[in-house]
């Protein structure tokens, strides 16, 4: 059987969603009985745990029969692969569109580059890399929420976010909360920073509250797993995230929109304090959306994807 290998020549170090979302697809497909990798060079990453296997030497030299799946972001040696003369399957699987504009390689050459199949992680992606890349027969690859590490944990008046796509607006929403609404002054705010996975998990677990903070996304996981970890969110939706937004699972605002960012935590937190029911209801639904992103979903559309391409 032919080798599915994700080329990731990341640092270890590096955190990212799409990262991650790798070596979860990678186990996915190893699981299932593929030959799947993950090239990188530097090791796995040193912030989540993988049973993936890891190919880490530092020139890659793929097999005739080898199929290379690329990140949207080509540069570097992933551009010298992609446009090598090799006998291989190059497969793109795109988890930002926009990251896709901006590489050593014009966008404008994607549909050139001899990719024998293409695959995103949302509608929004895929409408988007046909519309403008005009890119063909995009299929979805959903990524998988993991419910046993992302779960409800002892639970706080306190709000997380990780502010680092957005920091100036993040310090905002901080400052108007903290003058506007003096008397929840107090309630912890716990940005979660250069932090591993488990650590994550269980700072979203113990949180009441996610201040969502995403930007320029194709999905957005994050509103994602605190949502799984039964926190109630308020915020933005990066754009990516309208593919699972909704009036039931969160409070969701325009970019701009700082101060009615801030009227909305103090809006929840006044209702988790007084027990109102629709907290139940907002973390009901949030539960409900997190189902539709289960790990037996992903495979599925993993093997429908691969299978063709490893014959």
């Amino acid at each position: 059987m032919s080798r599915i290998i994700f080329l990731s020549p990341f640092a270890r170090s590096e955190i990212t969603g799409g990262i991650k979302i790798a070596y979860r697809h990678a186990e996915l497909l190893a699981q299932s009985g593929f030959d799947a990798f993950i090239w990188q060079p530097e090791g796995k990453p040193a912030w989540f745990e993988s049973t993936a296997r890891t190919l880490i030497e530092p020139r890659f030299f793929p097999l005739p029969s080898d199929v290379l799946v690329f990140p949207e972001t080509i540069n570097g040696v992933l551009a010298e692969l992609v446009q090598a003369d090799l006998p291989v399957r190059k497969v793109l699987y795109c988890q930002n569109h926009y990251y896709a504009l901006f590489n050593s390689i014009a966008p404008e050459r994607l549909a050139g580059l001899g990719f024998a199949a293409i695959a995103c992680q949302s509608d929004i992606a895929k409408t988007f890399l046909e519309r403008v890349l005009h890119l063909k027969e995009v299929k979805i690859v959903p990524c998988a929420i993991d419910t046993d590490q992302f779960r409800p944990r002892h639970k706080r008046i306190q709000i997380a976010l990780t502010p680092r796509k957005l920091p100036r607006e993040s310090a905002t929403i901080h400052r108007i909360f903290r003058l506007k609404y003096p008397a929840l002054a107090s309630t912890p705010w716990l940005a979660i920073e250069n932090r591993s996975e488990d650590e994550t998990a269980e700072m979203l677990g113990d949180s009441a509250i996610l201040l969502s903070l995403p930007f320029l996304e194709s999905f957005g996981l994050v509103a994602l797993e605190a949502m799984a970890c039964g926190a109630v969110v308020a915020g933005f939706d990066g754009y990516g995230g309208r593919e699972y937004a909704t009036a039931e699972n969160g409070i969701w605002l325009p970019p701009d929109h700082l101060e009615e960012a801030a009227d909305a935590l103090a809006l929840l937190i006044q209702k988790f304090t007084r027990s109102d029911p629709e907290i139940a209801r907002m973390r009901d639904a949030g539960f409900a959306t997190v189902a539709r992103y289960s790990k037996d979903k992903a495979r599925t559309a993993l093997l429908d994807f691969y299978t063709p391409l490893v014959g």
